[in-house]
């Protein structure tokens, strides 16, 4: 399923909370969003700009419709999430 600036605002409030908690974050994130994909990665790792950015996280939005998993800044083309800590 597609996402959409709602789901993506519900999915980074989660993240707000969880990333200052003891809560495992992506299993968490999984568990209460089970039909979008969750990475996790470095910030470091990251050569793109985010989609959105937090105090403590970034968010980048991936699209897994092809062979390969490419970032995209579309949430209509978005199926998933990856999630850095700053």
């Amino acid at each position: 399923m597609p996402l959409n600036e709602t789901r993506i605002d519900a999915v980074e409030a989660s993240v707000s909370i969880l990333i200052l908690s003891d809560e495992p974050l992506i299993p968490e994130l999984r568990r209460h969003f089970p039909d979008i994909t969750f990475m996790r990665c470095d910030a470091e790792d990251m050569d793109a700009a985010p989609y959105r950015s937090g105090e403590h996280y970034q968010l980048f939005l991936l699209n897994r419709s092809n062979v390969c998993i490419t970032l995209t800044d579309q949430p209509e083309l978005a199926d998933g999430i990856i999630v850095t800590k700053k």
